[in-house]
């Protein structure tokens, strides 16, 4: 196991209600609008939830990880389509939370019976950096640093 560890930090700025503009730190990357969904009271939906960028990631990821396996296998992909769902529902204390998300991935190649083909639908969600960390649940930090608001 390597000891290598890469840190990112990611911004976000409250603008109104639950609408969040998201910096990732990066000039090449747009800002991103996010908010809530209308099922919550003042939620807009201007811009995706906090648990639809989640389920996004992990498709996102999982996307790429197949086409990294099948680029490294040299198993030719013309075309992937992938479906995310996810289900919310209260857990025993009443919160939501997501609690399942399920992902399909609709790769067009030649041969879906080659056998290194069949070796990457074994093995690509190894790949994964979001899927394999949700699904082994991540340790969060959680420090609250108010400011004190200066009247001038």
């Amino acid at each position: 196991m390597s000891d290598e560890t890469l840190e990112y930090e990611i911004s976000l700025k409250k603008l109104e209600k639950f609408k969040f503009i998201v910096d990732f730190g990066k000039e090449t990357i747009p800002d991103l609008l996010t908010d809530e969904s209308k099922e919550v009271p003042g939620g807009e939906e201007k811009g995706p939830t906090a648990s639809m960028l989640l389920a996004a990631a992990v498709g996102n990821c999982l996307s790429a990880s197949l086409t990294f396996c099948l680029m490294k296998k040299k198993v030719p992909m013309y075309d992937l389509k992938t479906k995310v769902k996810f289900k919310r529902a209260r857990n025993e204390k009443g919160f939501w939370r997501i609690k399942e998300i399920t992902v399909e991935l609709m790769p067009e190649v030649d041969d879906p019976e080659n056998k290194n083909f069949k070796r990457c639908v074994e093995i690509f969600f190894n790949y994964c950096i979001v899927s394999g960390s949700v699904k082994n649940g991540i340790p969060i930090n959680i420090n609250v640093l108010p400011k004190k608001r200066e009247i001038i």
